[in-house]
């Protein structure tokens, strides 16, 4: 399917064979069509949009592939991404985001003349209403997490840039939920284009379980969360006030994390994201904002600390645990009234089952009621323990962990 150089690199990186979406957009996109496509999170999409948008680039036409992504840490994802096939097909690709140095990524424009570049909305239109980029260069133009991008970031201007691409540039939009702008699409970009939608035909991978817990209790349960078999988790907040405040309680405790808050500087944010990923930290905090589209390898639990509002706001966090296929679950804390809610909520997109501690794991069944002992055996056992409590040596106060970002911020 795909040309030689590719296919060996995809060989060396260990990928077998295309997914559904990969499969699904291959010829439309090589053949130069503007396409909608939506497909479940962690099922290739990077791939789907890049390897045929690269095929098609030829060397020394420079900023040919245009790719936009919401945030700093997707648009650097999606450079790593795909830098081993810009390399094998000897193009040259560079990042532009609002984190980075202005005048360093000017002079990789004017020097390197990149047929690739990927960069966040501020930054790329920085560039464009100064002439460094212009419209007739483009000849694919990729928004990723469209729904997202088209909804909050610069839907005017990325509607007038695409309106004035020539009549040869395709227009890919690529996310995971459909959206009142991606809808209207055709007459936002005043084009025609394919809609390919395959996420009917994906299997959901991650389990979606509710954990019952009132507010007073949240923090002695996400204690017990982190020390289940094979944890490795994003605990996701509707604000960043909300997860900042939260931060402050939980970094009394013994409980290692790292969060990812819009306030720190490109560093702080890049080395939570390297601790997290590997594995020197199990617990990332963060908002939808910082972690949208994020592709963390191994991420097997996603935590709401509160029920979300929206339905594709759940579905975006799920989809950052059972990537590609791998297990993973979705653990949303709150009382009954939380519980009715969600379900209603996500009716018709997942199955909610209420989930309780089991040990070291966690289990759908509900567990017995424990027979209360019969009052000697009570009164015996309250007799020895305050025998205990008297012979009992004091133990160190637990002094808690305390973050180095909640004392000091860049």
């Amino acid at each position: 399917m795909y040309q030689e150089k590719i296919q060996q690199t995809l060989t060396t990186e260990g990928i077998k064979k295309p997914t559904l979406i990969q499969k699904a957009t291959y010829e439309p996109i090589l053949n130069g069509a503007s396409v909608i496509a939506l497909a479940k999170t962690g099922t290739g999409k990077t791939l789907a949009y890049a390897l045929p948008a690269l095929e098609r680039t030829k060397i020394g036409m420079k900023n040919s592939v245009v790719i936009i992504a919401p945030t700093t840490e997707l648009a650097v994802q999606i450079r790593h991404a795909i830098n081993p096939y810009i390399h094998a097909l000897g193009l040259k690709g560079i990042s532009l985001v609002g984190a980075g140095n202005r005048k360093r990524q000017e002079n990789n424009l004017k020097k390197k003349h990149p047929e690739v570049v990927v960069a966040t909305p501020g930054r790329f239109f920085d560039f464009f209403s100064s002439g460094r980029i212009k419209t007739q260069d483009i000849k694919s133009l990729v928004i990723d997490e469209a729904d997202d991008i088209l909804e909050f970031n610069k839907m005017d201007l990325l509607s007038a840039l695409g309106q004035n691409l020539a009549s040869d540039a395709q227009i890919l939009l690529f996310g995971a939920t459909a959206s009142p702008i991606t809808k209207k699409a055709e007459d936002l970009f005043a084009r025609t284009f394919l809609l390919i939608d395959v996420r009917k035909e994906q299997k959901t991978t991650h389990k979606n379980y509710f954990l019952q817990v009132d507010n007073a209790h949240k923090i002695e349960f996400l204690q017990r969360l982190t020390q289940l078999d094979h944890f490795k988790g994003i605990l996701f907040f509707d604000s960043n006030q909300t997860m900042m405040r939260f931060a402050g309680i939980f970094g009394h405790t013994k409980t290692k994390f790292t969060l990812l808050a819009n306030e720190f500087g490109k560093e702080k944010r890049e080395d939570a994201l390297h601790e997290f990923a590997e594995g020197k930290i199990k617990l990332l905090l963060a908002t939808d904002l910082a972690a949208r589209g994020l592709d963390i390898p191994d991420v097997t639990y996603v935590i709401n600390f509160d029920i979300p509002n929206e339905v594709n706001t759940y579905l975006h966090r799920a989809g950052r645990t059972g990537r590609m296929g791998a297990k993973g679950y979705v653990v949303t804390l709150g009382d009954d009234h939380d519980f009715r809610d969600l379900k209603k909520l996500l009716t018709g997109e997942v199955e909610l089952s209420r989930v309780y501690f089991a040990g070291y794991n966690l289990t759908t069944k509900r567990p017995k009621k424990k027979v209360k002992k019969n009052t000697q055996e009570m009164s015996a056992n309250q007799t020895i323990s305050k025998k205990k409590k008297k012979h009992r040596k004091r133990k160190n106060k637990n002094k808690g962990y305390h973050p180095h970002y909640l004392k000091e911020q860049k």
